[in-house]
């Protein structure tokens, strides 16, 4: 009985991600023809701040001050992404440059705050490294409100009730230091209750192609 209460739930909230949504999995990675050949030389890899991209369907008054609290996710993505490569490094015949080290050079240089302003070429060589990650994170939230009616045996009672659905994706790309191009792309999106994904994070890592 359990078993199927627990599937009719996971069966609901797919229902209503694709309503809202139009959800469904889409996972997509490129690889560049050249990739195998090109990530020979590569010794070091940067991984920059997240790009991050918060929008809501539907506004509700108390959520103002959870975007504030969400304004460095970028920082926090990169510091997850990191996290979860840095205990497959043995896996890997390339370094990972500390990301407190990565974030302090693109400070120094002024180009914390503006990266998009720059070319990755440009980047990688202020970071001294072969190749870097950059990625996108994007959250769009529905948020609906409703009255929810608690009975006791003395009175009735209504209070406002706020179910939040998140569509969370992530895009990350591996771009060659010296001449800029995709080398490789990875894309995935989920529906949740939550702002941020451990489970695309997850995948996205396992996807790499300097992880053997």
């Amino acid at each position: 009985m359990k078993r199927i209460f627990l599937f009719l739930i996971a069966m609901t909230i797919g229902m209503m991600a694709h309503a809202q949504f139009g959800f469904s999995r889409t996972k997509q990675v490129y690889t560049h023809p050249d990739l195998k050949k090109t990530m020979k030389d590569y010794k070091v890899i940067a991984i920059l701040p997240i790009g991050s991209q918060l929008s809501f369907k539907s506004q509700v008054s108390y959520l103002n001050e959870r975007n504030k609290a969400i304004e460095n996710t970028g920082l926090a993505n990169q510091s997850r992404l990191y996290s979860y490569i840095l205990p497959k490094s043995h896996r890997m015949k390339v370094e990972i440059q500390d990301i407190e080290k990565t974030n302090l050079l693109l400070l120094k240089s002024e180009m914390s705050s503006r990266l998009d302003q720059y070319t990755k070429e440009e980047i990688a060589k202020i970071l001294g490294v072969d190749a870097i990650i950059s990625g996108l994170y994007e959250s769009n939230s529905f948020v609906k409100e409703s009255q929810m009616t608690i009975d006791t045996a003395s009175l009735s009672v209504k209070m406002p009730s706020v179910s939040t659905l998140i569509k969370n994706t992530l895009t990350l790309v591996l771009y060659d230091g010296r001449t800029g191009k995709q080398m490789w792309r990875f894309y995935d999106h989920d529906v949740q209750y939550s702002y941020i994904s451990e489970y695309l994070i997850a995948a996205a890592v396992r996807s790499l192609p300097f992880i053997r």
